[in-house]
C-alpha cells in the first residue's frame, strides 16, 4: 500500500454568504489512522470534510496534506494552479454518500476508468488494478456486472474500490452508508474495516456509531461548525465531557433503541 500521509487542519474557516459553516476548526490526522466525524446534522460535517480535498474552498485557514498546503499557493493567497491540485487530489481518495457510478459502464469499467484517464495507464494494466481492487472489495465476480444488476452495498463497493485503485494516501468517506438498506450496511462497513486495519489514513464523516467506537482511533464531535471535542472513542462515547455530546448520544441511543 502507498505510504499514508497525515493531514493537519489549522483555524479552518467557510462562510456561505453570511452563514458562517465552519468555526475556526484546528484537527490533526495522523498517518495511518481512522478519524470519525460525528454530530447532529448541519454540524459542518461533510462541509469540513470537503475542504480536505478542496471540493469546497475554505475562506481562512489552511489545511497541508504531509505539510503541503492544498487550495492555495501560500496561506491567504492566491489560488493553486488547477493542474498542481489535480496532482494533489490524486493522493486522496474520496467515497460520496451516492454512488457516482456511471451506468453504462461494468464494474470493471467503473474502476479502470481513472486509472487510464488520471493515472495515464496502458487499458491491459489498468484493468488489471481494477480487478484486484474490485477482489479487494470481494468483488472479483461482479466484474463484468452493470450498477443496475448491484445491489446498494455492492455499488458502494465498486465506489470504494474505485477510489484504492488509484492507490490513494488518505481515503475521505463521506456518510458511505446513508443510502443503504439496513440489511446492505455491514459490507460496506467490512470493507472500511479491511482498509483501516491496514493502516490507511481515513477520515469518515458517519452516524455510524458502532463503527466510530470500534473501528476509530480519534472521534471528532462538531455542533454548529465548531469543533466541540476530539478524543479517543473511550473519551468520546464512555466519558464526554461536553454537555453537547452527552445530549447528542443520549438522542442517538433513543433513536436507536429498537436496533439489537
Amino acid at each position: 500500500m502507498t505510504q499514508a500521509a497525515s493531514v493537519d487542519m489549522t483555524r479552518i474557516n467557510k462562510f456561505y454568504g453570511p452563514f458562517q459553516a465552519l468555526r475556526d476548526v484546528s484537527l490533526h490526522i495522523p498517518p495511518g489512522k481512522v478519524t470519525c466525524l460525528i454530530g447532529p446534522s448541519g454540524s459542518g460535517k461533510s462541509t469540513l470534510l470537503r475542504c480536505i480535498n478542496f471540493l469546497e474552498r475554505y475562506d481562512a485557514g489552511e489545511i497541508r496534506i504531509d505539510g503541503q498546503l492544498i487550495g492555495y499557493d501560500t496561506p491567504g493567497g492566491r489560488l493553486m494552479s488547477g493542474r498542481r491540485l489535480r496532482e494533489m487530489r490524486r493522493d486522496i481518495g474520496m467515497v460520496f454518500q451516492q454512488f457516482n457510478l456511471w451506468p453504462h459502464m461494468t464494474a470493471l469499467q467503473n474502476v479502470a476508468e481513472g486509472l487510464e484517464r488520471v493515472r495515464g495507464l496502458p487499458r491491459a494494466e489498468a484493468e488489471a488494478q481494477a480487478r484486484a481492487a474490485l477482489d479487494k472489495v470481494g468483488l472479483g465476480d461482479k466484474t463484468a456486472n452493470h450498477p443496475a444488476r448491484l445491489s446498494g452495498g455492492q455499488q458502494q463497493r465498486v465506489a470504494i474500490a474505485r477510489a484504492i485503485a488509484m492507490q490513494p494516501r488518505v481515503m475521505l468517506f463521506d456518510e458511505p452508508t446513508s443510502a443503504l438498506d439496513p440489511e446492505l450496511v455491514g459490507e460496506v462497513l467490512a470493507v472500511m474495516k479491511q482498509l483501516a486495519a491496514e493502516g490507511m489514513t481515513m477520515v469518515v464523516v458517519t452516524h455510524e456509531m458502532g463503527f466510530a467506537a470500534h473501528v476509530a482511533d480519534r472521534v471528532a464531535f462538531m455542533e454548529r461548525g465548531e469543533l466541540v471535542a476530539a478524543g479517543t472513542p473511550a473519551e468520546i462515547f464512555a466519558n464526554p465531557r461536553d454537555e453537547r455530546i452527552r445530549a447528542f448520544l443520549h438522542s442517538y441511543h433513543e433513536r436507536n433503541a429498537f436496533e439489537v
